[in-house]
């Protein structure tokens, strides 16, 4: 048993050059942005033995969020 969660945005999409590394320290595809947002929601989710994955292409942006139910 599971929590199986989607997050989609229709933005502009995750450039190619930071896909590898979205879930890194300080990386961030916005201007002004931390680069702190998905790595706090990677380690609480890592926290609860989850896993968050990513997919995205121009106009479509999909979390997928798993974490395993008591």
């Amino acid at each position: 048993l599971a929590l199986d969660l989607h997050v989609i945005d229709d933005g502009p999409g995750i450039p190619d050059e930071i896909r590898d590394r979205i879930f890194y320290p300080l990386v961030s595809g916005r201007e002004g942005g931390s680069g702190l947002g998905l790595t706090l929601a990677q380690t609480f989710v890592q926290q609860h033995q989850g896993t968050i994955e990513c997919e995205s292409e121009p106009g479509r942006t999909l979390f997928k969020i798993v974490i395993p139910l008591p």
